[in-house]
């Protein structure tokens, strides 16, 4: 058992910093779907009458990658947890961590989250005072929350943890079969075109079961079992990842992968496609590929170019978690705020997205750190010095 619990502090802050700028990159996604040209119907009303093809592409391109990349390092740390720390204060932790902070995250953002939405569909359709219409909603019960807005992941990774809890408490004997197993994924992971083609060819099989070229959001209580499956897909991977001990082994070609999946993405993307099966499942293969070649070349990315300790980047790696929980209200909120001014889609952009990181990073920094607000998401932090310190409490945010 000894290579199943091996780890290095230089992995995990990587793995961490990914994580971290992963769940920033969901404030650029909502900043940009306001701006861009393609209608999202009920998932998201909102669309200023100034917008650009490019922001829609700026969606589709993050959405390919963010969290299926988010997952596998979240796997990774919910092995972490359970091999270092054991079943029982792992649960605890991910009860701490994960499930508190998202029921107290749904129950105060929603009305908020309701709020705002309503606020600036209003001021879009140039309502007399949209604040009225805003709170008109919450007055006729809207504050409930219906759904878990963009809170889901953690609702996922609740589940993920019991059930990877549970798997892993069930096969955490050595038998000749968890043998094999540990030989058969050390092997695939140590294999670049092996683990590459693998990926693929699950993730396909995952999409054509969605019927989508395009990994699906949950954001209902309801669990989709396609979506459920897709994403412990790549939560499976990050804790075979570290069982495995076989994370340094994914540190090859960052910049190729990331090129050719950025290159198949574009194919994809501004590609004629007719609209039959045939066509369809061509574009799941394309999706799978270049899906996969991001999560590889990312993980490779970040394993070589940081994995040591910077103050700057452990601020934000420290803020990250809160600043998503809290920035869908604001990002929603802004462009309301700007639905009079005529402006460039581009600029407004800027705008939305300039005043929601300021506001959520000022926030952590000066009402959120080394409070008990802190202490609720994110546990007792160590102080870094030369080197970044493992703690016993790793987000999975």
């Amino acid at each position: 058992m000894e290579n199943q619990t091996k780890t290095s502090s230089e992995r995990v802050y990587a793995l961490d910093a990914l994580r971290a700028i992963m769940m920033l990159l969901g404030i650029v996604i909502h900043a940009s779907v306001t701006y861009g040209s393609i209608n999202y119907g009920t998932t998201w009303p909102l669309k200023d009458p100034n917008n650009s093809l490019v922001f829609d592409k700026v969606v589709g391109l993050i959405h390919a990658f963010r969290m299926p990349v988010f997952f596998v390092a979240a796997g990774y740390f919910g092995a972490l947890l359970f091999y270092k720390k054991g079943p029982k204060p792992m649960l605890i932790n991910r009860v701490k961590r994960i499930l508190l902070p998202f029921l107290s995250g749904v129950l105060i953002l929603y009305p908020l989250v309701v709020i705002a939405f309503e606020y600036s569909r209003a001021a879009f359709t140039g309502a007399v005072s949209p604040i009225n219409n805003a709170l008109g909603l919450i007055i006729s019960g809207e504050f409930l929350p219906f759904n878990v807005i963009h809170l889901w992941f953690l609702y996922f990774m609740m589940m993920y943890a019991i059930l990877g809890w549970l798997l892993a408490s069930i096969f955490i004997k050595k038998t000749a079969f968890t043998t094999s197993a540990n030989k058969v994924f050390t092997y695939v992971l140590k294999n670049f075109w092996l683990r590459l083609l693998c990926m693929t060819l699950l993730f396909f099989l995952c999409l054509y079961w969605m019927g989508t070229s395009f990994i699906k959001t949950n954001n209902t209580w309801s669990i989709d079992p396609a979506t459920f499956i897709t994403y412990f897909l790549f939560f499976g991977t990050g804790w075979i990842l570290y069982r495995t001990n076989t994370l340094e082994n994914l540190k090859q070609y960052p910049f190729w992968q990331l090129s050719i999946a950025v290159f198949l993405f574009l194919i994809s993307t501004f590609s004629l496609w007719p609209a039959d099966a045939l066509a369809l499942n061509a574009k799941q293969a394309l999706t799978a590929i270049y899906s996969s070649l991001f999560i590889f070349g990312f993980i490779a990315f970040f394993l070589t170019y940081f994995n040591s300790y910077s103050p700057r980047l452990s601020f934000i790696m420290d803020a990250a978690y809160w600043v998503y929980i809290i920035h869908l209200p604001i990002v929603v909120l802004v462009p309301g705020l700007l639905a009079g001014f005529s402006l460039p889609a581009g600029l407004k952009f800027a705008i939305t997205f300039s005043v929601t990181a300021i506001f959520c990073f000022a926030t952590y920094k000066y009402f959120v750190r080394g409070t008990f607000i802190g202490m609720f998401l994110n546990g007792k932090v160590h102080k870094q010095k030369k080197t970044p310190v493992i703690n016993d409490l790793e987000l999975e945010s």
